[in-house]
């Protein structure tokens, strides 16, 4: 699973989620970097103070300059802005919230480009954690940090679950009983998705930002759903 993948799944922890954004907006942390440097742990890809610090360069001139001021302008446009209409300024912020989870993955796409390859076995989630965070300018909680590795690995499961879900419905699958078994799977992955969004709406100050990365999720599966159910009716030959 590629760490964009990955880092999506563990976004849809509701611990997770809080812990990032104590980190980042708390201690200047680089959420991208953090999860990159869990990631490497979890797949026994080794972190070398020296690669720490390319990632943190890396990391730190993409989150000044392009992650910072689009999360406050995002942030700002929370509330009304004088002469601007709030539906126009709803759907600006809705452009913003694509554009910031587009540079989110542009980022993790360039880590995971420069990492090393996987090993045969589970590195140590905390320790690579840590190699990374002596690379970074401001310092973090051991504590917090320890207990984002530790609400980042409750995730493994779902996220092995939610993967095996994703595999292409192009792939071939045995017979209609068998297709018909993975669309009742992937629905209930969409309505599993379709809860996490109400209750996340439902809060006082709601995250927009995790919000939409589930809605993205739940269009994927809709689509997936939809081929799947295609593949069930036959053709009619006209």
């Amino acid at each position: 699973m590629s760490l964009w993948e990955r880092a999506s799944r563990a976004h849809e922890s509701a611990d997770v989620e809080r812990l990032c954004l104590e980190l980042q907006d708390d201690h200047g942390q680089c959420v991208s970097y953090l999860l990159w440097a869990i990631w490497a742990g979890e797949q026994g890809r080794a972190i070398s103070p020296d690669l720490a610090t390319q990632a943190a360069e890396l990391a730190g001139d993409w989150e000044l300059s392009v992650l910072k001021p689009l999360r406050a302008v995002r942030r700002r446009l929370k509330s009304s802005v004088a002469g601007i209409s709030d539906t126009a300024r709803e759907a600006s912020r809705e452009r913003l919230k694509d554009e910031e989870i587009a540079a989110e993955q542009l980022l993790l796409d360039a880590l995971e480009a420069m990492t090393p390859a996987a090993g045969r076995r589970a590195g140590d989630l905390p320790g690579s954690l840590r190699v990374a965070q002596a690379a970074w300018p401001s310092s973090a909680p051991d504590r917090t940090l320890d207990a984002l590795a530790e609400a980042f690995s409750k995730t493994t499961f779902f996220a092995k679950i939610r993967a095996e879900m994703s595999i292409s419905d192009e792939s071939p699958i045995a017979n209609d009983e068998a297709i018909q078994a993975r669309i009742a799977e992937l629905r209930q992955a969409h309505q599993d998705l379709d809860a996490a969004i109400t209750a996340l709406a439902a809060h006082r100050l709601p995250d927009q930002l995790r919000i939409a990365r589930l809605k993205k999720q739940k269009l994927a599966l809709r689509d997936q759903i939809g081929r799947l159910e295609d593949r069930l009716t036959p053709d009619i030959i006209a």
